[in-house]
Order: C-alpha cells, then sequence, then structure tokens
C-alpha cells in the first residue's frame, strides 16, 4: 500500500505541473474552463458522498460525520479570509457569455475571476482596482492540498484495513477526484504570479512546491497515526476522511455556486458536465467487492495504521 501512495502522489505532483502550464500553453475559454470544472466538482461531490463519508461512518460511526462539518467551516473560513479557490480564463472576445442584464446579478459580472477579474466577485473584465495577491492564494492552496494529502492517505488507510491484498474503491474514488481537480488550482496560482509580473521560472517553482503538499499531507498523516495506539488511530482515521470530506464539498460548491446563474445559454452542458463527474464516482463506489463492507472495522475494533501498517502489506 505504500508503494501505491508513492505513486498516487507522483501522479498528482505531476499532473499539477503540467496544469500550472496551460497558461503557457493554451488559451481557456470561460465556458471551457467552466466545463472542466463542473466536472471536477461533480468528481468531489460524488468522492465525499459515495466513498469519504460511508467509509468514515463504516469505521467509525454516524457522529464521526461531525467532523464533515468541520472540514466544510474550516475550509470555508480560510477561503472567506484568503479567497483563494476562484478560477478563471482571459476573456475571450469572440466566446457567448452573457451580457443581457437578466443574465446576470444586478451589479455583477462572473464570479469566479482571478485571471482577469481583480477579485473574487468581480467582472471577467477586472472591473474592480485590487488584485488579490499570489501569496495568499499560494497559502490557501497549499493548506486544503494538506488537506487532500490526509484525505488520500486515510482512505488509503481504511482500505488497507478492508482489503489487504489491495487498493479500495475509497482511495480509488479520493485518488480520481484529486487528480480531475489539481490542474485548475495549479492554473490558478500560475496565472496570478504571471499576471503579478513574476519571473516564469519561479511561477513553476511555487507551483512545483504547492504540488508536493499533496505526500506532505500524505507523509504527515501517516507519521501522525504511527505514533497512536490502535484504537485511538482507527479513530482518528475515521475522523481524518469525515473531515477531509467536508473540504472535497466546500471546493466543489465553491467551483459550482457563483456561476450557478451566469450561464443560460450553456446551462445543459454544464449540468451534463457536473453529472458525469458525479456519475465517474458511482461507478468507481462498484469497484469495491461485496464482501469488503462485511469486514469493515468496528469503531472499538483495533485496527493497524499508519506506516509500518501499510509497510507490512
Amino acid at each position: 500500500m505504500t508503494t501505491t501512495l508513492v505513486l498516487f502522489s507522483i501522479a498528482i505532483v505531476g499532473v499539477s505541473v503540467l496544469g500550472g502550464l496551460l497558461p503557457l500553453a493554451t488559451v481557456l475559454t470561460h465556458t471551457r474552463l467552466q466545463g472542466y470544472l463542473s466536472f471536477s466538482a461533480g468528481a468531489m461531490l460524488g468522492a465525499a458522498f459515495f466513498h469519504m463519508m460511508p467509509e468514515a461512518v463504516r469505521m467509525g460511526s454516524a457522529q464521526t460525520l461531525n467532523w464533515a462539518a468541520f472540514g466544510l467551516l474550516a475550509l470555508f473560513f480560510l477561503e472567506r479570509f484568503f479567497a483563494f479557490h476562484h478560477h478563471e480564463a482571459p476573456a475571450d472576445p469572440t466566446e457567448p457569455c452573457p451580457t443581457h442584464a437578466h443574465e446576470h446579478s444586478p451589479g455583477r459580472g462572473h464570479s469566479a475571476g482571478l485571471v482577469d477579474s481583480a477579485a473574487p466577485g468581480g467582472s471577467a473584465s477586472g472591473t474592480k482596482g485590487t488584485s488579490l495577491h499570489w501569496g495568499a492564494a499560494a497559502f490557501g492552496l497549499a493548506a486544503h492540498s494538506l488537506a487532500g494529502g490526509v484525505a488520500l492517505a486515510s482512505a488509503s488507510v481504511i482500505a488497507k484495513g478492508q482489503q489487504p491484498s489491495g487498493v479500495g474503491a475509497a482511495a480509488w474514488g479520493v485518488f480520481l477526484a484529486t487528480i480531475i481537480h489539481k490542474p485548475a488550482d495549479a492554473l490558478t496560482i500560475v496565472s496570478l504570479m504571471l499576471r503579478a509580473g513574476a519571473p516564469r521560472m519561479l511561477a513553476h517553482l511555487v507551483n512545483l512546491g504547492f504540488a508536493l503538499m499533496i505526500p506532505l499531507g500524505v507523509g504527515i498523516f501517516l507519521l501522525g497515526m504511527d505514533k497512536m495506539e490502535p484504537d485511538s488511530a482507527a479513530s482518528a482515521t475515521a475522523a481524518a476522511l469525515a473531515f477531509s470530506a467536508g473540504t472535497f464539498l466546500c471546493i466543489a460548491l465553491s467551483d459550482l455556486l457563483p456561476e450557478l446563474q451566469f450561464h443560460e445559454h450553456d446551462r445543459v452542458f454544464l449540468s451534463l458536465a457536473l453529472l458525469a463527474g458525479f456519475a465517474l464516482m458511482g461507478l468507481t463506489s462498484m469497484w469495491e467487492p461485496s464482501d469488503a463492507h462485511d469486514h469493515a472495522p468496528h469503531p472499538h475494533t483495533a485496527v493497524p495504521v499508519g506506516a509500518a501498517a501499510l509497510e507490512r502489506g
């Protein structure tokens, strides 16, 4: 299982680094980006509902889901004060974006703008004058990437307890949702730095550091679990997975809700993209063998977790 986690982490780092190259390699229109974000948000919602929260309850109890609320609120306030989790593509004059008053809320343009808007909630043409500093964005993105590493590790530990010989559906679900979403975050930080006049090399080095937050989160979680008693480690693993599910819900909703009323012309396309991501997670939840949950650990049963236990697998 340790080998699997290493491979998962390498893949996520690679995709994140490639996502940082998007501003240099292609032009993403608003609609294309929103289609991708809808698919990504659907995958994160599905991972939370189909994988993370059910597994947290199986390993812990119904009360373990309280941690999902804490995770959602923690990321919400992090986003409120650092305003990091917004994505936007450069304005394309040939793209049919909403221009009529009835397609926008009064006084607002497209709300997801980082690359071309001056601040979250600003229009794609940059109607506000204060730009979000890339340092604040990097801090926020790094924090939620650490949470993503914890999610990946905790899902893999639970899978290890249920399927000693393989990778469980929960681990695959968290991995797929993370790898689908990571390019958008990398696009955000690199685009902000380039707009601020930072050298390209520095932008890509910062993006690399941001990408490495996932394996760092994995390592911190495993080291922490290794220092705990088995019963405490099992409870902490379930709580960590529930907390991470809350962060996934917050990330998905922050991508979806700002654009909810701004796309009357392509609402079908964006809705289908959302459902496609959600359905993907539903399908991965069916990979779990039918007898896997019959052997799910009881909350009072000692389950070896942490780096040492994973290495024995």
